[in-house]
């Protein structure tokens, strides 16, 4: 067992609004030796992780920006995680978070709770593969080329535009507003869709749109137990100017701590003729040709991918037709038949030119089964770009599953009202993927297989044991 040192924190002081919000939010996170996240049992007969993609480079700047001899560093490769239930689904799913995010926004809520990752093992005996973008979280990113930028005072190889969300970024992106409009956090009050003063019109349900209902997010905040960290409410160890006092606790979420910065911008670009651009974004290289590989290893797998995301899949079926291309995974359109469908939960670059970016037309599509579901709050443009990337996919002759979907979940039940674009993680994650997997049963043919763990025997499970001690 690993034994870690714990290290005593000095005590703070509360104010009077901080002590009345932990009446209904006791702690930052749950404490899962008490509480489990869980609500059912895990039968898993494999877990682990593991590295995919990824390429040398040589550089004089590994580890300073002082130059040395030159030494070799891997850049690109993709964190994967997987978990394999005891009795599981042919095809396996495979998910990528969005912008600012990594896989961790699937594994559990911030403030405690079953995420899509157990939730999918548990319930719908799903293989789950989950990844951290390159760039990001496990997955790394590029450091070298900022300190060959100070050491050769060369400042352009330094990425400017690293694309972060902020938390208050993130209030106003899907949780609320800044008010009144013009202001700053130092100045203004953030408020909650929905509450008093929300200046957003009445939602027409016939044109959904960012236009939503008089109900507050379905998201922990507070009053939700478990929503903030009280430290970070009272301003603890905070550096900079203080914000406006009443904004505190909205900017005091739990769930901010799993917002990183978008370092994939560390990443060199590629080069791809059949795009426009030709020139393709460290983004929308690395990533996709790693998916692409992960999904040629696994045999066949469904793809999804959350709001950033949508970009990185798309260049996945182009990775996909280019193995296709040279004949890699045998019979003409063999590598791009095993992406056996995909999800986009808040595809936020699935639209014309995202299909044009990745050099892809309609009957790119005709045999992936295709589902975009879009949460309430979301922009209007946005969904009329999901749209018209549909009619392109749909308007294909050829097309040989059922038609693309783009829903709104204001139309699919009043149950999802309030579903925020991080739709994982809310208070109504487990029913979005309920919706997901009805859809899924009816479009991909998914069954139960034989396990690799049905082939062990106990003596699979003793390596490492001392057979001379009974």
């Amino acid at each position: 067992m690993r034994h870690h040192r714990v290290i005593a924190t000095s005590s703070f002081v509360l104010s009077a609004a901080v002590l009345a919000a932990s009446v209904t939010g006791a702690a930052a996170w749950q404490n899962p030796l008490k509480n489990p996240y869980v609500k059912g049992k895990l039968n898993i007969c494999d877990q682990g992780s593991f590295f995919v993609g990824g390429v040398p480079k040589v550089t004089n700047f590994a580890t300073s920006s002082t130059p040395s001899a030159p030494q070799q560093i891997t850049i690109g490769q993709m964190y994967v995680q997987f978990q394999i239930p005891d009795k599981r689904r042919q095809w396996p799913l495979i998910i990528m978070h969005g912008s600012s995010h990594t896989g961790a926004c699937l594994e559990a809520t911030p403030d405690g709770r079953e995420g899509w990752l157990p939730y999918a093992l548990r319930k719908y005996n799903l293989s789950m593969f989950i990844v951290d973008q390159p760039g990001r979280g496990r997955s790394g990113f590029d450091q070298s080329v900022i300190q060959e930028g100070l050491g050769t005072n060369n400042l352009s190889l330094i990425p400017t535009n690293w694309g972060r969300i902020t938390d208050n970024g993130a209030w106003t992106s899907w949780f609320g507003h800044l008010l009144p409009a013009g202001s700053d956090i130092v100045t203004g009050k953030l408020i909650r869709h929905g509450d008093p003063g929300d200046p957003d019109p009445p939602e027409d349900f016939s044109n959904p749109s960012e236009a939503h209902g008089k109900y507050p997010p379905a998201f922990p905040i507070p009053p939700r137990p478990n929503s903030v960290d009280l430290k970070v409410v009272s301003r603890v160890g905070a550096i900079g100017p203080a914000p406006n006092p009443a904004n505190n606790t909205y900017l005091g979420l739990e769930y901010y701590k799993q917002l990183v910065p978008n370092a994939e911008v560390t990443l060199p670009t590629s080069q791809c003729a059949a795009c426009t651009p030709t020139t393709v974004s460290g983004l929308n290289t690395f990533g996709p040709r790693a998916l692409a590989d992960l999904i040629e290893g696994l045999g066949g797998a469904v793809l999804s991918g959350h709001s950033q995301a949508a970009n990185p899949l798309l260049h996945t079926i182009r990775y996909l037709k280019e193995d296709d291309a040279w004949g890699k995974c045998g019979p003409k359109g063999a590598c791009l038949a095993m992406l056996k469908g995909m999800i986009i939960p808040e595809g936020a670059g699935f639209n014309p030119d995202g299909l044009t970016q990745a050099g892809l037309v309609g009957k790119d599509f005709d045999k992936i089964p295709f589902l975009l579901v879009n949460g309430d709050y979301r922009p209007l443009a946005t969904r009329i770009g999901n749209r018209q990337a549909r009619d392109i996919i749909n308007a294909s002759k050829t097309r040989s599953v059922g038609p693309a979907l783009v829903l709104d979940t204001e139309l699919i039940s009043p149950k999802f009202n309030g579903q925020t674009h991080m739709n994982m993680i809310g208070f109504t994650n487990l029913e979005l993927f309920d919706f997901i997997m009805s859809w899924a049963d009816k479009n991909i043919k998914n069954p139960i297989v034989r396990n690799h763990c049905d082939n062990d025997d106990d003596d699979d499970h003793d390596h490492g044991h001392d057979h001379g001690h009974h």
